[in-house]
């Protein structure tokens, strides 16, 4: 009767351990899959606010300038222009022609 409850007490043990170790495996899979979704979504979201702040600035220009805000597009008459190879010479800064 010992030996039967030994054997028995053996057997579940060892099948207790191996569902064990294959319970832990398919956890460590779902979270594997869970955390590439969460790459995914992160990315997702962070596209989705660049593309949200794009379209908040547009709408902010567009109501600043019918505002009579003072803002145009620029006149590429008046840019100025500064060159950078001059070496050490001090740079002057001009309307050019």
């Amino acid at each position: 009767m010992t030996r039967a409850l030994a054997v028995v007490i053996l057997v579940s043990g060892i099948f207790g351990v191996v569902w064990l170790r294959s319970s832990i495996r398919s956890e460590e899979y779902e979270i594997g899959s869970l955390e590439r979704e969460l790459g995914g979504v992160l990315k997702e979201r962070k596209y989705l606010l660049a593309e949200r702040a794009q379209v908040i600035s547009i709408q902010a220009m567009e109501t600043d300038a019918g505002d009579g805000a003072g803002m145009e597009f620029p006149d590429r008459k008046k840019v100025f222009y500064i060159k950078r190879d001059r070496g050490d010479i001090p740079y002057e800064a001009s309307l050019r022609r």
